[in-house]
């Protein structure tokens, strides 16, 4: 049987948690994937624990130098060859009926671009620590959208994505110039302006870890979280414009960019103040 399911998992040193999170994929009930994993030039271990598993179904591709998280993750679509990809984080752990689930869901549901999952978090010794309120309160398809004009309410490595959809947009690289990677987020606003759907399952599908050298950990800790959504929006507008495709979702975007500008303003100055 051809696959029907790609996994990409970018990877930058991240032996530590590496082993469990490529077993978790290869240990899915639903057996017929493929595993890509892109190491971003790592300088650690992360190549000897991927080349440790005898299992057909891992495809490596290895960077010659360190492009980014934004450019693994192209670099890994454009190996996909399969009609559905999902994506995966070298720290976290998928829950064993992820695949089926989410295929299930695709399968079934012609007009769905993204099905994601809930999470749970966890910290480094594998231990529950809590669950994302904002990834437990939108679930339904226009609680989503609605939701995604103020901020991103869906975990990237909790989806499984149609191929052809993604494709057509990849990730964007743009906002890198602004010192942060938001892969998804762009991706997402483009899917849903283009009139597209993202649905969530009521399921938790993954095990999403939280630990001080985490990606998630180092952004909020170095920066506004604000300025962020308003970098990543502005990013996100400008590619809209220049390929002429600005719809009325977008419109409303700008609108809650300038908004989360001025919650950056304000957030910088209550620090000062504090101090």
């Amino acid at each position: 049987m051809e696959p029907a399911v790609s996994y990409i998992l970018p990877v930058y040193n991240g032996g530590k948690f590496l082993r469990k999170a490529i077993q978790s994929v290869l240990g899915q009930t639903f057996p017929d994937l493929v595993l890509i994993i892109i190491d971003d030039c790592s300088t650690d271990n992360s190549s000897e624990i991927i080349q440790s598993f005898n299992d057909h179904r891992i495809l490596y591709h290895k960077h010659e130098r360190n492009k980014g998280v934004v450019a693994a993750m192209n670099t890994g679509l454009s190996l996909v060859q399969t009609p559905y990809v999902a994506v995966m984080h070298a720290d976290d752990i998928c829950l064993p009926d992820r695949t089926s689930l989410q295929k299930e869901w695709l399968d079934k549901h012609p007009d769905t671009a993204v099905i994601a999952g809930k999470i749970k978090f966890i910290n480094s010794n594998d231990e529950e620590t809590g669950v994302w309120p904002l990834d437990r309160e939108k679930v339904s398809r226009q609680a989503i959208k609605n939701a995604m004009i103020f901020e991103n309410c869906i975990a990237h490595s909790s989806v499984m994505m149609r191929t052809a959809i993604t494709k057509s947009y990849g990730y964007e690289t743009a906002h890198q110039n602004y010192g942060f990677a938001v892969e998804d987020y762009p991706l997402w606003l483009n899917i849903l302006s283009d009139g597209y759907w993202i649905d969530k399952l009521q399921n938790d599908v993954l095990l999403y870890r939280t630990h001080p050298a985490s990606a998630t950990g180092m952004y909020l800790r170095k920066n506004n979280p604000f300025w962020i959504n308003y970098y990543t929006k502005r990013t996100y507008l400008e590619q809209r414009k220049k390929n002429a495709r600005l719809t009325n979702y977008d419109r409303l975007i700008n609108v809650t960019m300038y908004l989360d500008y001025i919650k950056a303003k304000l957030k910088e100055i209550k620090a000062k103040l504090i101090k």
